[in-house]
């Protein structure tokens, strides 16, 4: 069997003529005319307006590719492109040898008619696709809507790309076009494995294993289909006819170590060999498959019916966040990020990610990483926020798209849900109920995800759960937003301006989106902005701020929580802190409600360019402050506080599956440092409980202290991660802070922090490329605070870095 590469260097022009450039393969054509010096940086500034006549324009990718007679020898060739965007025309050596229109398919013609010994020239021209979504939309019978963004163009629900690629908001309208994933030219006689996929059975004897192989086959043949995975080996003979087929091994794998989600035991992973060998060819794949069971559990309670994850017969509470794309260009994406972005994670102990459906499905590596640090992937379908056309060519490639991926990602232990789209069941029932066609856009949207998807992942993954739509009450309900059963969206309070205290008022099985934004770091948006934009309201500010209205809307909310900051710096520091107490109030009430709710997802992890968005980590992999607090809230065991009439409650919550003794420690002091109340308790809290052992009543404790002045402080100590909790009974703006004199002992790694009184969000900031293990906590006098620096640099450059270190704390905003 010969595979030849074809990534790398080839030619980029103007379909309609013009000069030839150099391209990189895979990538995209702005990064490439990026590089030529032809266009500036889109990020920068507002360059990106300037730029939307590169994505109206066709463009054509060529290179020459020498072929030799033994790859012509062979009884067939092949040329596998893994990632065409999106619209493209194949030819090779000016013959025409396929089509595609569909960014999520892996796409294989047949070349061997029109390969010469020698070099050949291999060109793939890639048409606009916003003329050809628009020219789809247009001969379409009737309109199908879209949500609209700032800066977006329409239609996007007419062409099978990326929908982020038309401008979000959270990102720029930048539609990409170019060879975004490898492509490489195949020649064999023999059986090629096209695919494996593996369902489990698990039974008190080990695990059934089933594993189906796809094969390309150019001739009828005989060949030996082999597997081996844990020790345990499968052979079958089996007779080839030619053409596409599939075949199956069964094996039992005695008692294997299982696969855990992060925080519940180890990820174990285990190789899994297929081999296919016959007279004229031997081929071989590898993947690494973990052995778990996992299921969607949804029964019926007395509250309506619950949505919870069960991995190996343990509930879990999902913790975690939504992903975007990594980069609006492909062309940028370095795969070092995805080990980056997901360590970042597991790090701050989630247990699942969110793969949103507005964007692409991810490369191998991210699911690969996720296999490793056991973050379950809730996977949507790529459709969000809009409703899509039915007709036959569509739900064609639709079908094609979906079994291509289904297939493709099978065999990873994180994979856990199949999601039909991102709030397109909203929008039926909700958005656009009213339109003039609705009765043959239902009949679509049922034709789409209830029929085409549904079947596809039963045929080809039976073993995990398909849910059509998020949010949705289940396809039994014609309304998508019961709190009752299912998952929801909760936005009331980003959207609509509801108090942080709206997040206590719900009662929700499962959110999968929730969100508040911030600002970046200045020195990020110092990269992309000149210095007298980075203002909030400055109009280039604002071009990299995509949700209308957003700034002021931090702004507004800013000033109910906090004193007037007269810095950008201060500014954008009380944004990160104003979103972390967002978060903060949604998952640890959440987390208190379990097991009536059992997962948060916030909205979202990473950005894709410099920007204002939801993000916990910004543009380029630095954590912001809400990271810091999610690894926290996000703790094995939460140790949480809630303002009452009756007092401050202290709740315990674990995720636990054995029951957790420890003591319980309360304080409270008043901001200028005395402590005035101490108590201990020791305490057990439950596998897999939540629980309020204790209520402070700080009025009948600590009388005489104004609650403008006054702190109440928990810890836990025990054998299980945790972190202290703080509860204020005033807004930040209204208590009494001093100026904190903050000892700062830096050894090694190590930073020590003390304070004489009591200090709030101390930072620490330093030129490190990793985070800190804490940040953005509260310091109390007595308590002396070591934070390490989780870096792989040597020991000068940490000390070089720390040696730059700056602390600060709320004070200092004002």
């Amino acid at each position: 069997m010969e595979r030849h590469s074809l990534n790398g260097s080839w030619q980029c022009r103007p379909a309609d003529g013009g000069q030839q450039f150099p391209a990189t393969v895979p990538g995209d054509v702005y990064s490439d005319l990026l590089a030529a010096g032809t266009i500036q940086d889109p990020y920068e500034a507002d360059n990106e307006l300037d730029v939307q006549w590169v994505a109206e324009r066709d463009w054509c990718y060529r290179r020459t590719v020498e072929v030799d007679e033994t790859l012509l020898s062979e009884a067939r060739q092949t040329l596998v492109c893994h990632g065409l965007d999106t619209v493209a025309t194949v030819r090779v050596n000016d013959t025409t040898v396929g089509r595609t229109d569909n960014m999520h398919r892996r796409y294989e013609f047949p070349v061997g008619d029109a390969l010469e010994p020698g070099p050949n020239e291999v060109e793939i021209r890639f048409q606009s696709p916003v003329e050809y979504s628009s020219q789809r939309a247009a001969d379409h019978p009737y309109d199908v809507p879209v949500m609209r963004y700032p800066q977006d163009v329409p239609d996007r629900n007419h062409i099978r790309k990326a929908a982020c690629h038309y401008g979000w908001d959270w990102g720029p309208c930048l539609p990409t076009m170019g060879i975004w994933r490898d492509v490489e030219l195949v020649g064999h006689s023999g059986p090629r494995i096209t695919y494996t996929k593996s369902r489990q059975d698990h039974h008190d004897d080990g695990v059934d294993l089933t594993v189906d192989v796809g094969l390309d086959v150019p001739a009828e043949t005989e060949a030996t289909l082999t597997a081996n995975v844990a020790g345990t080996t499968e052979s079958v003979a089996v007779g080839l006819d030619g053409g596409r087929e599939e075949h199956t091994l069964e094996l039992t794998v005695a008692d294997p170590d299982l696969w855990w989600p992060n925080g519940y035991g180890d990820q174990p992973l285990y190789d899994l060999t297929v081999t296919v060998e016959s007279d004229h060819d031997t081929d071989r794949t590898t993947d690494r498959v973990g052995f778990r069971e996992i299921e969607l559990c949804r029964e019926e309670d007395d509250a309506g019916e619950s949505f919870a994850f069960a991995v190996n017969g343990v509930p879990v509470f999902a913790k975690g966040a939504n992903w975007i794309p990594m980069e609006a260009l492909h062309g940028r994406v370095d795969e070092t990020e995805y080990t980056d972005l997901l360590d970042s994670a597991a790090s701050a102990n989630m247990n699942m990610i969110r793969v949103w459906g507005g964007g692409h499905y991810e490369r191998d590596a991210f699911y690969e990483r996720c296999d490793e640090l056991g973050l379950l992937v809730w996977q949507d379908f790529m459709f969000a926020c809009s409703l899509y056309p039915a007709d036959e060519a569509f739900r064609e490639t639709v079908a094609a798209e979906a079994r291509y991926q289904v297939r493709r990602l099978a065999n990873h232990p994180s994979l856990a849900l199949w999601c039909g789209n991102n709030e397109n069941e909203e929008g039926l029932h909700n958005w656009w109920a009213d339109e003039d066609h609705i009765d043959s856009l239902e009949a679509d949207y049922e034709a789409i995800f209830l029929e085409t998807l549904d079947e596809i992942v039963a045929e080809e993954d039976p073993s995990r759960p398909y849910w059509s739509a998020s949010p949705s009450s289940g396809r039994e309900y014609d309304d998508p937003y019961m709190t009752e059963r299912g998952d929801i969206h909760y936005w009331d309070v980003w959207h609509s301006g509801a108090s942080f205290d709206a997040y206590e008022e719900t009662e929700p099985r499962f959110v999968s989106e929730f969100g508040y934004q911030s600002f970046p770091s200045p020195e990020l948006l110092a990269s992309v902005l000149p210095a007298d934009e980075l203002n909030p309201t400055a109009p280039l500010m604002e071009h990299h701020q995509r949700s209308p209205g957003g700034n002021g809307r931090i702004l507004s909310r800013m000033t109910d929580n906090f004193r007037t900051p007269f810095s950008f710096e201060t500014f954008t520091y009380l944004s990160q802190i104003q979103q972390s107490m967002a978060m903060q109030t949604a998952i640890e009430h959440w987390r208190r409600q379990r097991p009536h709710t059992m997962g948060a997802l916030y909205w979202q992890l990473n950005d894709l360019w410099p920007c204002a968005s939801w993000s916990s980590i910004e543009y380029g992999g630095d954590w912001k402050a809400s990271q810091y607090v999610a690894r926290r809230i996000f703790a094995p065991l939460l140790v949480s506080t809630t303002v009452t009439d009756d007092g401050v409650e202290v709740w315990l919550t674990s995720d636990r599956p054995e029951a957790v003794t420890g003591t319980l420690t309360v304080e409270i002091w008043t901001l200028d440092g005395e402590r005035i109340h101490a108590a201990s308790h020791d305490t057990t809290v439950s596998a897999l409980d939540s629980t309020t052992p204790l209520t402070v009543d700080v009025d009948a404790v600590a009388p005489d202290v104004d609650p403008s002045n006054c702190l109440v402080r928990a810890d836990f100590d025990g054998p299980v991660e945790s972190y202290p909790s703080v509860a204020f009974r005033e807004p930040y703006k209204r208590l009494d802070l001093r100026v904190p004199d903050i000892e700062v002992r830096v050894d090694g790694r190590r930073v020590t922090l003390e304070t004489d009184v009591p200090a709030l969000w101390v930072t620490l900031d330093a030129p490190l490329s990793e985070p800190f293990s804490d940040n953005y906590f509260h310091l109390v006098p007595g308590e002396s605070r070591t934070i390490t620096v989780e870096s792989d640099a040597d020991r000068s450059e940490i000390a070089d870095a720390l040696a730059a270190l700056d602390v600060t704390h709320l004070r200092e905003t004002y």
